[in-house]
Formats: structure tokens, C-alpha cells, sequence
């Protein structure tokens, strides 16, 4: 079978693009995390920003399991590699109340990726409306958190994040979350957060241990 990061670069997606310093690109983490999802017999994907749909069709066949449900503010007109697999719904990220009623009508997913605006706003709210209907073991992603600090975005005025205070304020709440699980039970939360996972451009946040 094929890597996520040769499917990858055979679709054009640009989760292909390494690290500078690191040498490593979001599909090589994605393929160590991810390798235990393809034992089941069905797993979701929820995708917010596919754009030309290149990731789309990478997961579609790397994972001849999964139900894709992509989501993306534009009309998104490509070819599919398996059209009975994937549901489309053109939507605004910031609009979190369909986004929880997208979550509740294909509940539940294995991996949710924000691919989206790459505001801290939005894909702040977008996280509170989604990760309940994140399974147990499943993997919630941020993408591009580097579009948090300012010495990214000094040229890059479409991306009003500031110097990452209020990233850092939500990963620090998060934080909180992952250790007082230790001393008190939150599993009837809509959170309960297990661990809080930090990569060259992504966060990675899972509800529990495979």
C-alpha cells in the first residue's frame, strides 16, 4: 500500500510540504498516528477547507474504509476517486451551528483536520462545535498554526492572528484540561481530553489511548 505522503504528492495536496527545520511533512506524522485506523471496518473523516479536493482523494484511497465528509467555503468542483464514500457541504467555518448539526448527522469521527481559515477565532469555535463528536481514539487536527505569530504574518494581512496570544491562551486551557483529568473525572464532559499533541505546524488533540 501506498504512503500517505506518496498518495500525497500523486494528488498534489500540499500537506506534502516539509518542514524547514525538521524535514518532515504532516503526512509522515499523519501516517505513524494514523496506520491503527485502517483495522476497522469503516472509519469518518471530516475535513474543513479541501479546496481542489487533492487531500480528499488521498485519504479516500489510502483508507478504502473511510467516509469522507469535507466541508469548505467554496463550491468545490473536482473529480472524485470514490464518490460513494464522500459528502460534500459548502459552509462557513464560523457558522457553528451548522457545523454542529454536520458533526450530530454523520457522528462519529476518527479524525477531524481544520484545513480552513487559519483564524484563531475560527478554528477556536470551530473546535468547541466539533471535537464532541469526536470517538474515543480518534484525532482532532489544527493545521498551520504558524499562521499564529507575527513573525509569519508581518506580509500576510489576510491572517489577522496577532503575536498567538489567544492561541495561547486556548492551548493553555486545553493543557488544564489534559492534567486535571488526573484528579478529576470528566468523561461526561464535552471535552474530556486525554492528551494534547504539538508538531512543526499542527496540534493534535485526542479524547483517549488506543
Amino acid at each position: 500500500m501506498s504512503s500517505l505522503y506518496e498518495l500525497g504528492i500523486k494528488h498534489g495536496t500540499d500537506k506534502t510540504i516539509i518542514s524547514a527545520t525538521h524535514k518532515k511533512s504532516y503526512l509522515h506524522i499523519y501516517e505513524r498516528l494514523f496506520a491503527s485506523l485502517s483495522q476497522y471496518e469503516e472509519i469518518r473523516i471530516l475535513e474543513i477547507g479541501v479546496r481542489g479536493g487533492n487531500s480528499v482523494n488521498m485519504w479516500l484511497e489510502r483508507f478504502p474504509n473511510a467516509i469522507v465528509v469535507a466541508i469548505d467555503i467554496c463550491e468545490c468542483d473536482f473529480k472524485v476517486f470514490d464518490e460513494s464514500r464522500y459528502i460534500f457541504y459548502r459552509a462557513d467555518q464560523r457558522d457553528t451551528d451548522l457545523l454542529k448539526e454536520i458533526g450530530l448527522r454523520h457522528k462519529a469521527y476518527d479524525i477531524i483536520i481544520d484545513d480552513g481559515s487559519h483564524i484563531i477565532e475560527d478554528y477556536i469555535e470551530s473546535f468547541y462545535a466539533l471535537y464532541p463528536y469526536l470517538r474515543r481514539n480518534g484525532f482532532y487536527v489544527i493545521e498551520d498554526l504558524y499562521n499564529n505569530y507575527s513573525e509569519w504574518n508581518t506580509t500576510r494581512t489576510t491572517r489577522p492572528n496577532g503575536n498567538g496570544t489567544a492561541f495561547n491562551e486556548f492551548q493553555n486551557f486545553l493543557t488544564k484540561q489534559v492534567h486535571l483529568g488526573r484528579a478529576f473525572d470528566y468523561t461526561d464532559s464535552h471535552l474530556n481530553i486525554f492528551s494534547i499533541h504539538q508538531y512543526p505546524g499542527l496540534m493534535i488533540v485526542m479524547k483517549d489511548l488506543v
